[in-house]
């Protein structure tokens, strides 16, 4: 930084800067918010904004009412804003205006719209190492959401990872300690697409963080919460909190839970398996499109858009929980109209959740109050009908004392604040006439003093004989009367001139000064008293913050609950029926995501079938393009669909529970990590091995294609033995048709069919009992594009080498490589001759050239042969 200047602003400048050195400076001067220094010149190379000078000080400024266009930039550039305002202005022992920072605006802490993504959460994660385990906290502060758990410590920190992919948050906390004394912890939080804050190690405190939390509740214990003094969820909380309540600068009233949260209660999905089933983003641009999220989503609320995507991130694994879901579902499907009547209520609705808890933390605009009345209103409408029923469900979020209030802020946010208001507070502008009766009485001093000063320019064009006085206004002179300079012996000697112009005078005079000063006062105490009203009417609607919270996460339930019955209805799903037992029983299930990209009644429905004994683990075979993944992705997500309390793509579906849920298909390489394609692909199959159990369901596709032919296969068949043995409900999709012909005690061989012609072959897209002999490499090649001549000299090749691959063993069945178990591809024999038909010009060609022609081709026939 350069040397520091010497005025009193400057001074002023670098003290807060000190303050806030990770931080961007907004400091505010008059109208503007100025950065100087380094500020100055990363905020102008960021947002391509003109960097100037003074006295050799580098700087640069945006307008104050311009600024969250801004700031979203430099958040989205990886920035945090310090916001420093005048709060006091120079007086007589001052000489320059008083500022602060008075908020400390970061990724995980914006609730303003403009920062947010309306159908997504937006999480604060705070991580500490305490030794065998990690204590996490995660907030959602623009809907007043705070939940804590801990987990073990894993050598890769798989838990972590997975959390991550759950939450996806836009900023981590973590212990600075933590963060250089663990490399490989370092590695997966910079792996992470987020902002990362280290903070120092005492602000990860176990008793200074039960003594927050404690007082924020005004509880003598957090026992409410299920919370013990000792609890190690405590280090990472107490973090979280502080940083929350250091960077708002401001009321934190609208987090009114410590959630602890029950892991038992939700079913475990690790990083992987929530990349590549595609629940909320794809595999291809990281976009919500063509993923299960996008296929369920028909909420009409940003707030059920976020919910939604919570119970397809954490499905439920207790019984009680998703038949309580499903019978809510089955209510909104079984009752079509009211589902219509419900949709477009919501419709209108506003996100209130958000919207209070701007209110609360002081960040609301006045249409935020008029957004607030309007939901409150639809709620009286939505409730109107099936009041009994919507009761049931209201229970848990408002009980009849809070709806009476909630009635009574509707009826005085009607009566006070005005239907048009727009933008941040404006005097005049928000408070509706009629509301209180002084605002009333001083609004009508100000307009019957324009008309006395009207009235008072009349009287003085009469009494002087000049009719082109001209009453005008300014903010440096205030009132003036403005007189010609033709009229200048007409002028009375009680006309104070105050400016002299070219062409004309400007005068004003005791009584012009006297309405003036009436004037103004009764203007400045009508802003400040309509300031006083508004808030009045802010502290009141802050009041009300918890029921209107829970109203919101109403709005939000019930958005999600009809968004999945009419998502059924639409897609023609079926209830599942749920079992203790377990077992998994699904006919014509179908992908949820895929048939919607198909024209209808063109996906291929397909059945699975697990039991409790030995139809658990099922080897799939088979080739390329022909639906093994696809079959293997749309029973683990119809699975995952029933234990969010969905229905599902199926004619019928007998579900029993798993506890886990691991996709390991495709791969690869991870240069930031270090890690290979086939790396990876072992690290995600020991982490099934490791953790797996009998109540979980798997799918793995191609384990152990990534090395060569003799050691994948080797692996293959050691995982697939394992996987049996554990009892695991497994999918195993393999090119390995070979393993078929070893040990398959205690597995269902299944395989999609092909029809096979002479010269082509067709995927039939249907997996049926049976073992394929062939992947069709060659003939998929040949449908990729693959030129002719390649496809040709693979073919010679593959029948001259074949028998160089045999594995050999001490049993007759493991010669596997004998000519029987190949199916030759015959269309590619008879390529050549096929080329040399379509291209012969036969009319342009004699009946000589005809034969000779022939005859090569008989010669060509006998070579193959």
């Amino acid at each position: 930084m350069e040397a520091k200047p010497t005025t009193p602003m400057m001074e002023q400048y670098l003290e807060l800067k000190s303050q806030h050195q990770d931080e961007v400076l907004f400091f505010r001067l008059g109208d503007f918010y100025e950065m100087f220094l380094d500020d100055a010149k990363e905020v102008s190379r960021l947002l391509n904004i003109t960097l100037t000078a003074r006295n050799g000080i580098p700087m640069c400024g945006i307008p104050y009412h311009a600024a969250k266009n801004y700031i979203k930039r430099l958040l989205d550039e990886g920035k945090k804003i310090a916001v420093c305002e005048q709060v006091e202005m120079p007086g007589p022992n001052r000489s320059i205006a008083k500022r602060e920072v008075v908020q400390t605006i970061t990724p995980g802490t914006v609730v303003e719209d403009e920062f947010l993504d309306a159908a997504s959460n937006n999480h604060l994660m705070a991580l500490a190492i305490t030794d065998d385990r990690i204590s996490c906290a995660y907030c959602e502060l623009s809907n007043g959401i705070f939940s804590m758990l801990s987990f073990e410590k894993e050598e890769r920190f798989e838990s972590v990872r997975a959390l991550y992919e759950q939450l996806l948050p836009r900023e981590i906390i973590v212990n600075e300690d933590d963060y250089f004394s663990d490399k490989t912890f370092s590695s997966t939080i910079v792996q992470m697409d987020c902002m990362v804050t280290r903070l120092p190690p005492w602000y990860f405190s176990k008793s200074q963080g039960f003594e927050l939390l404690r007082n924020h509740a005004e509880s003598i214990s957090l026992k409410q919460f299920g919370i013990e003094e000792l609890d190690i969820e405590l280090v990472s909380a107490g973090a979280l909190f502080r940083y929350l309540q250091d960077t708002a600068k401001t009321s934190l009233d609208h987090i009114v839970d410590f959630t602890k949260v029950d892991q038992d209660r939700h079913l475990s999905i690790d990083e992987s398996t929530r990349k590549n089933l595609e629940l909320l983003s794809n595999l291809q641009e990281g976009g919500a499109n063509r993923t299960l999220f996008s296929t369920l989503d028909m909420t009409c609320t940003s707030g059920g858009a976020r919910l939604l995507k919570s119970w397809i991130s954490s499905p439920l694994t207790l019984m009680d929980d998703i038949i309580e879901r499903q019978d809510r579902v089955t209510w909104f499907l079984q009752h079509e109209s009211e589902r219509q009547r419900i949709r477009s209520l919501l419709g209108s609705t506003r996100d209130l959740s958000r919207l209070t808890s701007r209110v609360a933390m002081r960040r609301a605009n006045p249409q935020d109050l008029v957004a607030i009345r309007q939901s409150i209103a639809s709620f009286i409408e939505l409730t109107n009908e099936y009041t009994e029923y919507y009761r049931s469900l209201l229970d848990k979020h408002v009980d009849d004392a809070m709806m009476t209030s909630l009635v009574d802020l509707m009826e005085t946010l009607l009566s006070s604040i005005r239907e048009d208001v727009q933008g941040p507070f404006s005097p005049g502008q928000v408070i509706l006439q009629g509301y209180d009766s002084q605002l009333d009485h001083l609004r009508e001093l100000q307009k019957s003093g324009t008309r006395s000063l009207q009235a008072y320019v009349a009287k003085l064009k009469e009494e002087t004989e000049i009719p082109t006085i001209k009453l005008s206004h300014n903010k440096i002179i205030g009132q003036y009367l403005e007189i010609p300079k033709t009229h200048g012996a007409k002028i009375p000697d009680w006309f104070y001139r105050k400016q002299t112009l070219v062409n004309a005078e400007r005068y004003t005079t005791d009584g012009l000064i006297a309405l003036e000063t009436e004037i103004l006062a009764s203007g400045e105490q009508a802003d400040t008293l309509e300031r006083t009203i508004y808030e009045k009417i802010l502290d009141l609607t802050s009041a009300m913050h918890v029921p209107l919270m829970r109203l919101g996460q109403f709005f939000s339930n019930i958005d999600c609950l009809q968004s999945l019955a009419h998502c059924a209805n639409r897609n023609r799903y079926t209830k599942p029926e749920l079992t203790e037992t377990d077992l998994l029983h699904i006919e014509e299930g179908r992908h949820p995501v895929v048939e919607q990209f198909l024209p209808k009644g063109e996906f291929v429905a397909n059945d699975l079938s697990m039991g409790l004994e030995n139809e658990r683990f099922c080897l799939i075979t088979g080739p390329n393009m022909a639906g093994k993944s696809t079959y293997l992705r749309q029973n683990a997500l119809i699975v995952l669909m029933a234990q969010i309390g969905s229905y599902v793509p199926a004619t019928t579906a007998r579900i029993g529970l798993i506890d886990k849920l691991f996709c390991r298909v495709g791969a690869s390489d991870n240069l930031a990590r270090g890690e290979s394609t086939f790396l990876i692909e072992m690290q995600e199959a020991a982490f099934i091995l490791r953790t797996a159990t009998s109540r979980s369901l798997a799918i793995m596709d191609e384990i152990g294609r990534g090395t060569s032919t003799q050691d994948g296969m080797s692996i293959a068949y050691a995982v697939m033995r394992t996987m049996v043995e554990m009892k695991v409900k497994t999918l195993f999709a393999t090119h390995y048709h070979e393993l078929t012909m070893l040990d398959t005690t205690g597995m269902q061989l299944l395989t999609p069919s092909v029809a096979e012609t002479r010269r082509n072959i067709v995927f039939l897209r249907k997996i049926q009992p049976g073992v394929a002999n062939s992947s069709y490499g060659l003939h998929v090649a040949k449908m990729a594009g693959i030129p002719s001549h390649v496809v040709r000299q693979a073919a010679d090749f593959q029948r001259q080498h074949f028998a160089d691959y045999a594995l050999k063993g001490n049993s007759p069945q493991l010669d596997l490589f004998t000519g029987d178990s190949v199916s030759q591809p015959v269309d590619l024999l008879y390529e050549p001759i096929v080329e040399q038909i379509r291209s012969y010009q036969l009319e342009l060609s004699t009946p000589l050239d005809t034969m000779h022609f022939v005859e090569n081709l008989k010669r060509l026939l006998d070579e193959l042969e």
